[in-house]
């Protein structure tokens, strides 16, 4: 997986000026995890740091971010050398990630979708359950398991994506970016709800919940609604938010 990472820091990092990443992606995100002040947070496939800089700037205590591609952990440490956040960058597989924890969250934006078998995908959220305090949560973007086969459906968000049918378990997806003067293409791989869930579970989540993007007021404001209702409509990726404990039960108003 990192190969295929190792040249497009860079462009990776450019693709945080696209729109659809900080009027919808990156809000819809930070508004699940909610308050992060004084959170321990761990960022797996943090690439070139983006994320990792807006949870440390979103109030998180401690901040690390993990990446199999020393060529996206050069770019990473290289802006942190000159903005001195104070987060820590390693270089790392997520499906082994060492005595780094206990974390109280963990972040993985586009990760799972890179996981090459089922076997990997398990390996992968196992990885992610051993770095996890008791309480913790694991918040990540899949694939939508039912996403667009329409190669151009996305192109009004900078990018497309290609997938055949008939869509089964470890099918290719693949992400092609062109966006201003970034092009670039990223091949991953497809798993449905159940897959997803059942790795999840079996690595020791006790709850998993799906939950969908949605663009900011910033974006309706700046491109109209609209512009926002295709992808809306058919989105690309999810929210799945997995925690170890089960989730709280609402206390019950008698009347």
């Amino acid at each position: 997986m990192s190969e295929q990472f190792a040249e497009l820091s860079q462009a990776y990092e450019d693709t945080h000026t696209m729109p659809f990443r900080h009027r919808m992606e990156a809000p819809s995100v930070l508004e699940r995890l909610g308050d992060l002040r004084g959170l321990s947070v761990l960022d797996v496939g943090c690439g070139s740091g983006a994320y990792t800089r807006l949870l440390k700037r979103g109030g998180a205590d401690r901040v690390v971010g993990l990446d199999a591609s020393e060529g996206m952990l050069e770019m990473a440490r290289w802006r942190e050398a000159h903005e001195k956040l104070g987060v820590e960058y390693v270089c790392r597989d997520v499906a082994d990630p060492g005595p780094l924890g206990p974390f109280d969250l963990v972040v993985g934006v586009y990760v799972l979708p890179y996981a090459e078998s089922v076997e990997r995908l398990h390996a992968m959220c196992r990885g992610v359950a051993s770095v996890l305090a008791a309480h913790g949560r694991f918040v990540t973007l899949p694939l939508n398991p039912e996403l667009s086969l329409d190669p151009a459906w996305y192109a009004p968000y900078g990018f497309t994506m290609r997938s055949e049918e008939p869509r089964v378990d470890g099918s290719p997806a693949v992400l092609t970016v062109d966006f201003g003067e970034t092009q670039f293409s990223v091949s991953s791989q497809q798993w449905s709800r159940a897959t997803y869930e059942r790795a999840l579970r079996e690595a020791g989540f006790a709850a998993v919940q799906w939950d969908e993007l949605r663009p900011s007021a910033e974006g309706i404001a700046e491109s109209g609604q609209g512009f926002w209702q295709r992808y809306v409509t058919c989105p690309h990726a999810l929210i799945l938010d997995c925690r170890m404990q089960p989730w709280p039960v609402a206390p019950q108003v008698r009347s």
